[in-house]
């Protein structure tokens, strides 16, 4: 529990950089670069991440789990390293001769494809999946922490007008590119280069696949909706798509941190048979979450129609029309990111794994086909909302079915009444006062006493509970 302690404490440390950071640079960049560069930057990227995914496989969580099991059962936990680092630079360096054909051969504006390509040859060097396994998070948080910070300044001296749009995209990959190299530093404290034989390498090929077929139907719910959206409504659309969802993902990566840490420990656990553990643990973490991604929900239904002119600029207020509909995501997607990561991966239980996304993914195929070409852009946002639902119900369901884990009704309800109040009373208070950050600041000090209050008087706040606890061990 120490480790998770620690390993939690360094992630949020880097979750929050990645917090605080976008705070500045979005509204420099979204109003610099405008939805079109916006647009063109992740409409490029949206196809360079498809052959991403195939130089990757599945290792990043196959490695994790591999490497876990290995430093728990006292295995030899080099052989293991370089057998699936060579199968992965095997596969991506035959996805990048790939890649370049199909650019050469198809695709305009080559040179932001040529650039985006980095993020490609990125996964050879990405070996975040060996330290996750071993638990020391605090090399890889704080490399990409250094990393991210060069970035964030680049941004903000370089990027002044949409002609930019370039060097933003070389900016932001070259971080990708490097906050992977910067990490091979410190592998040599635990492992020692080791000749491992290809066909040792290639036993590694299948149970990487059975990771890589989800991270294939994961794709084509949230990658494919960018790319189809630049291919029939412009690129322009992908722009406003893109910065109405980035508030949401900001929160959901801080909110789901605890479940990257707990992947590893729950592997351990699961290697030592200690399920039951898993189930009482996760007890506590799920409700701990929806404590605060309901809350967050609720934040940001109070403030985002003063939030979006002064950050993204006057040229995204269409987003204002976006956000409340795609909050909910921010309660949806944390769960089931957490009964995944901290239950059905640690456990072996990939086959449900793989049915909810591949279920995931045909529903968002089938409606983006079908609601795209008769109502555009709403198309999209109705496509990502229905198959994060139904990935998310999936796994529940699996989730109830197989343990004896039961939601507390009585909590998330009055987490919920709590979440509404706050949100009534705060945009009552400042229904005439002016987008500004200003503002926001005065939501926010409003919001958060009269949520925790709630939840202390309906005796539902998991914080209080905690202090209560140590004062108790103490």
């Amino acid at each position: 529990m120490k480790n998770i302690a620690k390993n939690f404490f360094y992630q949020t440390i880097f979750q929050l950089a990645k917090i605080i950071m976008p705070v500045i640079t979005v509204p420099i960049v979204s109003n610099a670069l405008g939805p079109e560069g916006i647009g063109l930057y992740n409409y490029t990227q949206s196809i360079a991440k498809y052959f991403m995914l195939f130089a990757g496989l599945g290792i990043t969580l196959y490695g994790n789990r591999a490497i876990a099991l290995a430093w728990n059962k006292k295995q030899d936990i080099s052989k293991t390293f370089w057998e699936i680092f060579f199968l992965k630079a095997f596969s991506t360096i035959i996805i990048l001769f790939i890649y370049f054909v199909v650019v050469f051969l198809f695709f305009e504006n080559k040179m932001f494809y040529i650039v985006q390509s980095l993020i490609i040859f990125a996964v050879f060097f990405d070996i975040s999946w060996f330290f996750m396994g071993i638990e020391d998070f605090k090399k890889t948080s704080m490399s990409n922490l250094a990393v991210q910070v060069v970035t964030f300044l680049l941004i903000l001296f370089f990027i002044n007008d949409k002609d930019d749009t370039l060097l933003y995209t070389i900016i932001q990959v070259s971080g990708t590119f490097f906050s992977q190299l910067s990490v091979w530093l410190f592998v040599w404290k635990h492992i020692k280069f080791k000749r491992v034989a290809i066909k040792d390498s290639l036993l590694h090929f299948k149970g990487s696949v059975m990771y890589f077929f989800p991270k294939v139907a994961i794709m084509l719910y949230t990658n494919l909706n960018k790319t189809l959206l630049g291919v029939i409504v412009g690129s322009t659309a992908v722009g406003y798509y893109t910065n109405s969802l980035q508030l949401n993902d900001i929160f959901i990566t801080i909110i789901t941190t605890l479940d990257v840490v707990l992947l590893p420990y729950m592997s351990g656990l699961f290697a030592r048979e200690s399920t039951g553990r898993i189930v009482q643990l996760m007890n506590t973490t799920i409700h701990l979450q929806l404590f605060f991604s309901i809350s967050i929900m609720f934040g940001m239904l109070t403030v985002f129609d003063k939030l979006v002119p002064w950050f993204f600029g006057e040229k995204f207020l269409f987003v204002n029309n976006v956000i409340p509909w795609i909050v909910i995501l921010i309660v949806i997607k944390p769960l089931g990111m957490s009964i995944s990561r901290q239950y059905l991966m640690p456990i072996g239980k990939i086959g449900e794994y793989n049915k909810s996304v591949i279920i995931g993914a045909v529903i968002n195929i089938l409606t983006n086909l079908i609601l795209l070409p008769t109502i555009g852009f709403w198309g999209v946002v109705i496509s990502t909302i229905s198959a994060e639902f139904f990935v998310t119900f999936v796994r529940t369901i699996s989730f109830l079915k197989t343990t004896d884990f039961n939601f507390d009704l009585r909590k998330i309800g009055r987490y919920l009444f709590s979440g509404l109040i706050m949100c009534l009373v705060t945009r009552f208070v400042t229904r005439n006062m002016s987008a500004s950050a200003v503002t926001n600041i005065i939501q926010v000090l409003l919001a958060v006493p009269i949520y925790f209050g709630l939840t202390i008087i309906l005796r539902v706040n998991p914080i209080l509970d905690y202090i209560k606890e140590r004062k108790k061990q103490l």
